[in-house]
């Protein structure tokens, strides 16, 4: 079973803030370089400036980016440009954006979590982030908050609850409506937000969602981090009840069934510290690849379209491109799976099954030789093709693996499975905006 709660989260004060959309950031690790420096500029309350402080030569214990992050919110909080609500309560959050030329609509319910350890009820989707972890646990440690929340997807094919936070939406008017700019494919988000207090309707969603199962599809670090987070606080307080605001996590919870969630890939750009020969690394991978030279004499995003299309598959088989500049890529198609068995037999169907990892194990590891612990410093992460192609063809990185995204079945045979799809391989778009509602502790 799981414990959902309400809580008086903390919101942006309209009258106080002339644009909700401007004081409003996208999750920390999607936001660096001069996309950084932007939402500071963009408004003094930009919740960036907490949730992922700018670091400086001459910090030191006593003042850097987290003691900062503590005291934006303190100084917020006393100025009321952040406001508490006044009743506990479960928010309704619904984002439309355009994609592909289609427009969707996520929408699910934020509340609290009762923090447990992962497995029956709760269960990881991802490897956790290992090298931020400790950054965030400190962060959560100076400001005694969430600041963004996590989300876990659950399965309901009936869509009940679903049904019943359109009704809330349909007929009456949202409590927070604001637009942010789309950082992954462009655009805006329309986002709006209903202040739930009723107890009935709290009553209902509760019921709904304890006997669930929870797959967290974004945040495994957070949960990690809150569990520590929760473990140290309960060492230092010899009168825990288990209820202590510590035994919780802000979370969006969303049907993996809503046709407004989508699953977007991401590719891989490789460096290299010598040369990389594309002839060689062919020939080796023909034997476990079918592989397919595709030319394409045409402009930029026509071909970057070209090769979504000829890697896109409805059948349950591992397809690749792999691009290394030029006007052409190679279509790679995974043809010996008894090979990956004799490397993983000690996991499930469900893993094996995972375009990632096929890549980790022979594309990346055998024939590229480079082992997991070295993807943090030869390895980039885009969800879009065209930074990849750039990158490539600047000679920034060798060459570039580009992915389809995984599918919630995948998520879900893995997860049962009791193991974890390697580390940025899942995201969920759209992806929760940071600043929308804050839990402090």
């Amino acid at each position: 079973m799981v414990n959902i709660t309400p809580f008086q989260g903390y919101r942006f004060n309209p009258n106080v803030i002339e644009n909700l959309g401007d004081v409003m950031a996208p999750p920390y690790d999607t936001v660096s370089g001069k996309e950084l420096d932007s939402f500071y500029e963009k408004e003094e309350h930009n919740i960036i400036r907490i949730n992922k402080g700018i670091s400086y030569p001459e910090d030191n214990e006593t003042e850097n980016c987290f003691t900062r992050a503590a005291a934006y919110l303190q100084q917020w909080i006393s100025e009321q440009a952040l406001m508490q609500e006044e009743r506990p309560a479960l928010y309704l959050y619904q984002q439309e954006v355009q994609y592909k030329n289609t427009t969707y609509t996520n929408q699910g319910v934020v509340g609290l979590l009762e923090l447990q350890e992962l497995g029956e009820n709760i269960l990881s989707c991802e490897q956790a982030h290992k090298d931020v972890k400790g950054a965030r646990y400190t962060l959560v440690e100076k400001t005694a908050a969430n600041i963004s929340m996590i989300n876990c997807i659950y399965l309901e094919y009936e869509k009940d609850l679903m049904n019943f936070l359109n009704q809330i939406s349909d007929k009456n008017a949202p409590d927070m409506e604001f637009e942010t700019p789309e950082t992954v494919v462009g655009g805006n988000v329309r986002q709006r937000v209903w202040v739930i207090t009723d107890t009935e309707k709290i009553a209902f969603i509760q019921e709904h969602l304890k006997n669930q199962t929870l797959y967290i599809a974004d945040g495994q670090t957070r949960y990690e981090v809150s569990l520590e987070y929760q473990r140290q606080c309960r060492e230092n307080n010899p009168n825990h009840t288990g209820k202590e605001p510590y035994n919780y996590i802000m979370t969006l919870f969303t049907n993996a069934f809503n046709d407004g969630l989508v699953q977007l890939p991401v590719h891989r750009m490789v460096s290299f510290p010598k040369n990389f020969s594309e002839d060689f690394f062919i020939a080796c991978a023909q034997d476990y690849f079918k592989i397919e030279k595709i030319i394409i004499d045409t402009a930029s995003q026509d071909f970057i379209e070209t090769m979504k299309k000829q890697i896109a598959t409805t059948r349950r088989e591992n397809k690749f491109g792999f691009y290394c500049g030029g006007k052409y890529f190679y279509r790679m198609t995974f043809r010996n799976e008894a090979y990956l068995k004799s490397l993983l037999p000690d996991k499930s169907d469900a893993y094996r099954s995972l375009d990632v990892t096929v890549l980790n194990q022979l594309l990346l590891g055998e024939l590229l030789n480079i082992p997991e612990e070295q993807h943090a410093e030869r390895i980039k992460y885009t969800t879009r093709i065209t930074h990849g192609v750039e990158a490539v063809l600047s000679g920034e990185y060798g060459c570039m693996f580009i992915m389809n995204p995984v599918r919630a079945e995948q998520i879900r045979g893995v997860a049962l499975a009791r193991e974890r799809i390697p580390e940025r391989s899942i995201f969920i778009f759209p992806k929760a905006s940071t600043g929308v509602v804050i839990y402090k502790m």
